[in-house]
Formats: C-alpha cells, structure tokens, sequence
C-alpha cells in the first residue's frame, strides 16, 4: 500500500511539474527559436570554416555570444538579457565581422532587433 501511494504521488509530482512548464510566453518562445536559429547558425559557420581549413585557407574562427534582450511584459517590468551563441570566420566574413552568421540567421528569419552585438 505504502509502495502504490508513492508511486501516486511521484507521478501527481511528475504531471505537474511538466504542465506548469508547458506555458511560455510569446517572447520566450521567440527566444527559443532565435537560440535554436543562433545556435545552427554558428554550427553552420564552423563546419564551413574547418572544410576550408583542410583545403589549406588560412583563417581565424572565433565562437562568443551576443546579448538578446527580452523587453518588460506583464510578468517581468524590467528587461531580461539572455544570450545567444555567434561564431566569426575571417575567411568567411570577408571584412565584415559576423557578416556569414548573419547572413545564416537572416535565411532563418532570426535576426531579430533583440540581438545587440
């Protein structure tokens, strides 16, 4: 009896526990997605950056992040900053620093007011 009744409340724990994440707000899941976006993105740059590097182009790669700010809505009055990864590419960015990933985040509709470099 003891046994059932724990496994009752372990799963009670569970069900909520997964329902109260379930909501998000339109903001975050804006973020999600730009995060999601940010982070293919930079994949993308690296992958391009190490095939050039085997065929013998000289280049500096590096990886960071940028700040994305979340505005004030009706559950927090004050700006929240997250982050989202960004990766260079000298090679790739052909003088514009950040110009590949960009680019990247742009076909992926991502490149949103949000981000600050």
């Amino acid at each position: 009896m003891f046994q059932k009744m724990c496994v009752a409340t372990l799963a009670c724990f569970a069900v909520v526990s997964c329902s109260s994440q379930g909501y998000l707000s339109p903001q975050e899941k804006k973020y999600q997605r730009v995060d999601a976006a940010a982070h293919q993105c930079s994949e993308e740059v690296k992958e391009k950056t190490i095939d050039l590097v085997a065929k013998g182009k000289s280049t500096h790669s590096r990886w960071t992040t940028v700040k994305y700010v979340l505005p004030p809505d009706e559950e927090f009055t004050t700006q929240r900053v997250r982050v989202v990864e960004y990766r260079t590419s000298t090679i790739l960015d052909d003088g514009d620093t950040g110009r590949a990933w960009k680019a990247c985040m742009h076909s992926k509709d991502a490149l949103v007011p949000e981000l600050t470099f």
